[in-house]
């Protein structure tokens, strides 16, 4: 917690081993605002299984999308551009 996706999402693990599916989609959903892919992709995984609404897989997304929209910067973009172009 405290702003560690990596922990949120392994908080998530542990409430789904416990059975608790709610708790565990909603430690998810935080690590997904906040650009976790894993978080993402087990979130698609629930909904895969009937364990998860399509509603809520789309909320999943959403909060993904806007995340990368949010750290979205000229300065990243250019260098983004840069390592494409360079030959390693």
């Amino acid at each position: 917690m405290r702003g560690d996706i990596d922990a949120r999402h392994n908080l998530g693990l542990v409430e789904e081993e416990a059975g608790k599916y709610d708790r565990a989609f909603m430690h998810w959903m935080i690590a997904v605002k906040d650009g976790s892919t894993d978080s993402l992709e087990t979130i698609k995984i629930m909904y895969k299984n009937g364990l998860a609404s399509k509603d809520d897989y789309a909320n999943a997304l959403r909060s993904y999308q806007a995340h990368l929209e949010e750290i979205k910067s000229d300065q990243r973009d250019a260098a983004a551009a840069y390592k494409a172009n360079k030959y390693y």
